[in-house]
């Protein structure tokens, strides 16, 4: 799936980002994080915002010569590399990757900004899976635990563990390129991602 870090070997992880601003919209609402949004705030004005805040340590930044794309890791407090935001040209925030501490639940996340329209699933471990839920006009994919694709289940009470923010023009690069599912709600994920994927694409 659309992810911009390696998975952490333990997904339910208390040691990634402590943050409910996904459900508490403070201080500002998805797709904003502290107050960076994608595809409007600069580049270097996303790398400052972090650079400030004492809450973020071993920052990280890389940029690729070829491409001119830029990539900035970071941790929170003293715990596991969480985060990163990444600009496809160096002028533009694109997209902000936050890997989760288990705090928040699927249905208050529903509550807030409704059903997703696309899903996907994939495996990390026997044990360990990960739903991406799809929100096409915020835009964002959030992420949700379950145990493995074979026994999983996706409930009102699977927990959040991560959400990607997306600029417009990524959002319709993922539509374009993914293989999603339709989602029609919660269940067992052999059955939720039984049969053919639909393909989208940023024409329709």
């Amino acid at each position: 799936m659309f992810t911009a870090c390696t998975p952490v070997p333990q997904l339910r992880n208390e040691e990634l980002l402590q943050d409910l601003s996904l459900i508490s919209g403070e201080p500002c609402s998805a797709p904003c994080w502290e107050n960076m949004i994608p595809g409007e705030t600069s580049w270097d004005d996303a790398v400052t915002i972090l650079s400030e805040n004492a809450d973020f340590t071993n920052l990280d930044r890389d940029r690729n010569r070829e491409t001119g794309e830029e990539i900035y890791n970071f941790n929170y407090l003293d715990g596991s590399q969480c985060c990163r935001i990444y600009s496809r040209d160096g002028e533009l925030l694109s997209s902000v990757l936050l890997l989760l501490a288990p705090n928040m639940t699927l249905s208050q996340v529903i509550e807030v900004y409704g059903e997703p329209l696309y899903f996907s699933g994939e495996d990390v471990t026997e044990t360990q899976s990960f739903l991406s839920l799809v929100y096409v006009d915020t835009p964002m994919i959030v992420y949700a635990f379950s145990a493995g694709l074979a026994e999983g289940e996706i409930s009102s009470a699977s927990e959040v563990i991560g959400v990607i923010y997306l600029a417009p023009s990524e959002m319709e690069l993922l539509l374009a390129t993914e293989e999603l599912r339709e989602w029609h709600g919660y269940g067992n994920l052999s059955e939720l991602l039984a049969g053919e994927p639909v393909i989208q694409n940023s024409s329709q």
